[in-house]
């Protein structure tokens, strides 16, 4: 009998220590009550053609009380993030105006070398701020939006630098995914180090995120606005230390204020188009419409969500203490968040 309750504590001890290739993991607290109904999600994204719902961890108070991988999405598989991935460049961000090696004030043309940036310019394009690349609303022109030859061997930096201005940056709400490169290009020039290794000294490996990889640009650059791959677990964890204001483990990382602000509301997705009265009131109930932070998408109540293509979700709900983090392959996106806000998030906790 010893011998079976000493095998039983070694095996919740591994468990508990780290299951996924040596990365520390989160408490468990499953909760079995909650199985049938959080299922129900699977089913509901299932039902439309081809669209999967890969994985679904929840975190309640600190620990994980419901966990499902689907086969193919294992814990131990890493998965695309998308535009998830830009939310951990704003982090990166966060720790760098931390190490007092930017301010978003800074104008962005003085990070970028004369052949990058046009050899004349107007006064909008040299105002761009860190803040405005932050926001979305650098300016740029978003017929111009997602370079096409991008994955070609072209300068990144350059191109987006070099394309036309349609707005004075700061006034509108445009989402361009190499605004969030620009930010890569920028953390890595003044910290010394390309930004994913910047963050994996600053933020993964303190989280106990060991297995992680991202793209990059021809020019050796995390590609920022997308290309990071995690784990189902790493993705919650982000979720969990942006929950606990920039603290792990007791150990204060990030400036709880630099976490407060990047996720609060600093421009509105519909900023400078002048709605009616009857949009406005569509939009207060349109989760895309609801604000945007740095690099994060706000929430009506406090809470905001980390946001990739395809359904890579990763919610916080402060007044709820909760996370919820979800991969997916589906077409039909919004079923997804829906289900998450009325099966999970408006649950009666």
């Amino acid at each position: 009998m010893k011998r079976i309750i000493l095998l039983a504590s070694l095996i919740v001890a591994a468990v508990s220590c780290g299951r996924m290739g040596g990365e520390t993991m989160l408490p468990r607290a499953i909760d079995p009550s909650l199985t049938e109904d959080f299922d129900g999600i699977f089913n509901e994204v299932r039902s439309f053609s081809t669209d999967e719902l890969h994985c679904l961890m929840v975190v309640k108070d600190g620990k994980v009380v419901y966990e499902r991988y689907e086969p193919g999405h294992e814990p131990e598989v890493r998965h695309i993030m998308w535009s998830a991935s830009k939310t951990f460049t704003a982090t990166a961000v966060g720790f760098a105006v931390q190490d007092l090696l930017i301010n978003l004030d800074n104008t962005i043309m003085q990070y970028f070398t004369p052949d990058e940036i046009p050899e004349e310019y107007d006064a909008w394009r040299e105002s761009i701020t860190i803040q405005d690349l932050l926001m979305m609303s650098s300016g740029f022109d978003p017929i111009h939006a997602g370079i096409p030859e991008a994955g070609k061997d072209y300068n990144w930096a350059s191109t987006e630098l070099n394309r036309p201005m349609a707005f004075e940056p700061g006034t509108r709400w445009c989402y361009d995914s190499f605004d969030s490169y620009l930010l890569s290009v920028i953390v890595s020039r003044m910290c010394g180090e390309h930004m994913d290794s910047y963050l994996d000294k600053k933020l993964f490996r303190p989280l106990g995120i060991k297995d992680w990889y991202w793209e990059a640009s021809p020019q050796g650059y995390p590609a920022g606005g997308w290309g990071l791959y995690l784990k189902p677990e790493s993705f919650a964890k982000m979720g969990q230390f942006m929950l606990q204001k920039g603290s792990w483990k007791g150990k204060q990382l990030l400036d709880p204020a630099w976490i407060e602000e990047a996720t609060a509301p600093h421009i509105m997705q519909y900023a400078g188009t002048d709605p009616t009265p009857e949009q406005l009131a569509a939009y207060a109930l349109d989760d895309k419409k609801t604000g945007y932070g740095y690099q994060v998408w706000c929430l009506p109540g406090g809470g905001y969500r980390l946001d990739g293509a395809h359904g890579q979700y990763c919610y916080v709900i402060p007044e709820k203490n909760l996370v919820v983090a979800c991969f997916a392959s589906s077409s039909k996106t919004k079923i997804i968040r829906d289900a998450i806000t009325t099966r999970i998030i408006n649950r009666a906790w």
